[in-house]
């Protein structure tokens, strides 16, 4: 990123020498993304407090545990009963997505052997009742499968996945405590958890999640699984309502159209004008820190972004990775998969905050950026992976449409360094009153011819309306991007 500069025209046509423009333009650009990130603030943002809470059940002798497996039925005398303590935090490998032959998700298809069929495994009256309290019965599952249709993560796990996701859900979203569940597999639990977590920002009460195995001659027999809940059910409701009031606040001001397009960006501008970044923000981990408390952190960010869209009827996904700093530091982020008219885009609206394009120390006029940094609106795979990286919790599709893109949308998507077509941008931004014109190139190469025309050789006085005598402008080689403003 470029710092701003004022470049005269009195100077350009007087003075301008080989020798001179070296000092002119010293001191206008820094290390950007490095830099960049410093000034968004950006710190670990998804890490739920998963807590393994130790318990210790007896199975009752008069009941022995049985469990139905797809390859055997296996019923055991009760000698003993234990509770095994593991860590549930899973380790990411910062890995670029890429597509696979199958939908599914591999993680998923492994853990087949390890899920089975509650309701033919002979428990007893008491967990069943349990179950059935929150709608965990054949009937109860189908609808709850039917109602998840559509969901990004939910949709991308098998037959016997989706069983288990509903359950955890239905646990979940009722606040239940040691609920049996159709696994026997830690691992499951925990992909499972982190997929509800992906399609579902409602669940602001849930920070991580505990299981008990229920074990008999020392073999896993029964599984049960708990929220962990931060707040209780009528705080629940309690939230909730301040919660609803401020979203019907945001949309009711949202734009009526077939055309999807207008309602990311509506969804993307107003949550930037809206929130500030603290990473000391209350509840920074959810949608609660948004809309109760106006502040929060990529996390809040994105699943705002992503409970708004959806209630527009908009699919729109929580995506988690981290970004690499020129450094070589690696930072855990957030942000989103969005379905725009049919075609899948990456979007940042923490990013889209250009509030935090200034670093400590510049002397740019922070009063003079825009508010809205539009380059990480509706960006493909290739622009998003410039500088974020794509956590391997889930397979992603590969973005490459730009038609919905904010540039492309807007005219300021330029394939060519045509100084014509910036002519005509220049009187079109005089035009509608705008502070700034925006330049978004599609190549390296186009940028920096761009670049070299218009502030190296100054033709950017060519397009200036009335006695402008200088411009300053701010440009983001990452996403080859410059601003100027009028």
């Amino acid at each position: 990123m470029r710092n701003r500069v004022y470049l005269g025209k009195r100077i350009l046509s007087g003075i301008l020498t080989a020798a001179l423009l070296p000092m002119l333009l010293t001191g206008c650009a820094y290390d950007s993304l490095d830099e960049y990130l410093k000034a968004l603030g950006i710190r670990d943002p998804m890490e739920y407090d998963d807590i393994w809470e130790e318990t210790t059940i007896t199975a009752s002798p008069d009941i022995p545990e049985q469990l139905t497996t797809d390859e055997d039925e296996t019923q055991a005398e009760d000698t003993s009963s234990e509770v095994a303590s593991f860590d549930v935090v899973k380790e990411q490998e910062q890995v670029l997505a890429s597509p696979q032959e199958t939908e599914i998700s591999k993680e998923d298809l492994e853990f087949s052997s390890d899920y089975f069929s509650l309701s033919d495994a002979n428990l007893d009256n008491e967990i069943m009742a349990a179950r059935a309290e929150i709608g965990l019965t054949d009937d109860g599952i189908a609808a709850m499968k039917k109602a998840q249709e559509g969901n990004y993560a939910y949709e991308r796990l098998t037959e016997s996945g989706k069983t288990l996701y509903v359950e955890m859900l239905a646990i979940m979203e009722n606040l239940a405590e040691d609920i049996s569940v159709s696994t026997l597999s830690s691992d499951s639990i925990e992909l499972i958890f982190d997929y509800i977590m992906m399609d579902h920002p409602e669940i602001f009460y849930v920070s991580g999640y505990r299981y008990t195995n229920y074990t008999l001659d020392n073999v896993v027999t029964r599984v049960s699984f708990s929220g962990e809940y931060t707040c209780d059910a009528s705080e629940v409701v309690r939230r909730q309502a301040r919660i609803n009031e401020a979203v019907n606040k945001c949309l009711a001001n949202a734009p009526s159209s077939e055309d999807d397009y207008y309602a990311v960006k509506y969804i993307y501008e107003y949550l930037i004008d809206n929130v500030e970044y603290d990473t000391q923000a209350p509840d920074n981990q959810n949608i609660c820190s948004v809309f109760l408390g106006g502040r929060s952190v990529c996390n809040g960010y994105a699943k705002a972004a992503q409970y708004l869209l959806q209630r527009l009827g908009i699919e729109c996904t929580f995506v988690t990775g981290s970004v690499t700093t020129k450094s070589g530091k690696s930072e855990r982020h957030a942000w989103n998969l969005v379905l725009c008219n049919d075609a899948y885009y990456y979007m940042d609206v923490t990013w889209g905050d250009a509030s935090y394009q200034t670093v400590s120390g510049e002397s740019a006029d922070a009063s003079k950026l825009p508010t809205v940094n539009y380059d990480y609106l509706n960006v493909t795979t290739d622009e998003i992976g410039r500088h974020h990286e794509l956590s391997d919790l889930i397979r992603m599709p590969i973005c490459n449409s730009i038609a919905d893109n904010y540039y492309v949308r807007e005219d300021e998507y330029f394939t060519a360094p045509e100084l014509t077509l910036v002519g005509e941008l220049f009187d079109r931004r005089y035009k509608d009153g705008s502070g700034n014109v925006t330049i978004k190139c599609a190549t390296d190469a186009v940028y920096s011819q761009l670049f070299d025309e218009l502030i190296t050789g100054r033709k950017v006085f060519n397009f200036l309306q009335g006695d402008t005598a200088q411009i300053s402008y701010t440009t983001f080689e990452d996403t080859r991007t410059i601003m100027f403003w009028l």
